[in-house]
């Protein structure tokens, strides 16, 4: 029980440092972590409405009227009459919204690989098999 333990902190630890390197290359992009995370949801989730964007992070709807007009004024996701209600508006990240994205996780992705520099081939590589063990 003691490894399971050891293992669950560092993990939380890892957890930790990542949140840490994207809180530090978001300002030079000009988002907000919340921001990031709203743009990665709607490109995994396309045609998404506010409220599933208030229900994934635990957001009012006057929040997520904020964050939203945000990332419109940006020109990262645009708001358009949803095919199937009336009463809601689909939202979708522009190709600016990708761009900036994919931008942004390349930075980060970079960085990330900084912890492995002092790894071998042969580690990294039983790093991956574990890794891809984890039902995620």
């Amino acid at each position: 029980m003691e490894l399971n333990h050891l293992i669950t902190s560092k993990f939380r630890e890892i957890k930790s440092v990542l949140s840490a390197y994207l809180t530090q290359i978001l300002p030079a992009y000009g988002i907000s972590p919340i921001m990031m995370y709203t743009l990665e949801y709607l490109r995994k989730h396309p045609d998404s409405i506010a409220v599933d964007i208030a229900n994934e992070f635990g957001l009012t709807r006057g929040a997520v009227t904020q964050l939203l007009d945000k990332l419109e004024e940006q020109n990262l996701v645009v708001r358009k009459p949803h095919p199937n209600s009336r009463r809601s508006l689909s939202l979708q990240v522009t190709d600016q919204g990708n761009e900036l994205v994919n931008a942004i996780l390349d930075a980060y992705n970079k960085k990330i690989e900084k912890l492995f520099a002092n790894y071998s081939a042969d580690e990294l590589a039983s790093l991956k098999q574990l890794l891809e063990k984890l039902p995620l």
